[in-house]
């Protein structure tokens, strides 16, 4: 069963502390939130490849293969599993990074259902089964996080923070890279649509980059840490 935080559902809702959900709306979250529960089929996926990084020089795109995890600026970029990086954005994530992980995960189609099944009675509910399974995807996502995370340790290295096609200037169209090389289909059940968006609709992609530097900023990322203003791996 995949711990649900009610704050998170709570925030998915769109209260911000301003005001807060009354008697008949707390009872609600706590009834969908069983539910799902009970009937989510949480899976995932996750390979981890080497990163090779590249300069990139004049006209030709792409300079010297590097093997080892080096300095990025805007004349690096990075492949691995095949797909070339040229994202800034990411390039700062994975700095000094050497191995990454591509990971997706789902909670199965059940969310789904639940909400287009209350739409026809009870918009609500539907809104509130919506928080609830985005809350819960996300913490079925920090708990295959933390398995990446501890197995990564093993081996001496350490992880950043995961990063998902469509932030920043990552582009969503890797979401293809994602569902060829992660048999997306077959292994979880999740599709693409003609629009990249997935089905189930609760589900993740995201990269993590694992490094030899121990950053600790692996599971809350750049805007909870207190050192956002100063780190250079900072986003």
């Amino acid at each position: 069963m995949i711990s649900v935080n009610k704050n998170e559902v709570i925030r998915y809702l769109g209260y911000r502390g301003i005001t807060e959900p009354d008697e008949h709306l707390n009872a609600l979250i706590d009834e969908c939130i069983k539910e799902l529960q009970e009937k989510a089929v949480p899976r995932s996926v996750y390979r981890t490849f080497p990163i090779i990084w590249r300069e990139v020089t004049g006209t030709e795109g792409i300079g010297t293969e590097r093997t080892s995890a080096e300095e990025t600026s805007a004349d690096k970029m990075c492949e691995f599993a095949g797909i070339k990086v040229s994202s800034g954005n990411l390039l700062k994530n994975l700095k000094g990074c050497s191995e990454i992980v591509m990971l997706a995960v789902t909670i199965g189609p059940q969310a789904d259902m639940l909400v287009r099944r209350s739409e026809v009675r009870d918009m609500l509910k539907a809104y509130t089964y919506q928080a609830v399974g985005a809350a819960m995807v996300e913490a079925w996502c920090d708990e295959i996080n933390d398995r990446i995370v501890n197995e990564a340790r093993e081996r001496g290295l350490y992880a950043r923070p995961r990063f998902s096609p469509g932030y920043g200037d990552f582009p969503l169209e890797v979401q293809k890279d994602f569902e060829k090389i992660l048999d997306m289909p077959k292994s979880i059940g999740v599709t693409l649509s003609d629009s990249l968006l997935m089905t189930p609709t609760k589900s993740v992609t995201a990269v993590i980059g694992l490094s030899d530097k121990n950053m600790d900023c692996h599971r809350g990322g750049c805007e909870e840490c207190n050192m956002h203003d100063t780190c250079e791996y900072s986003r």
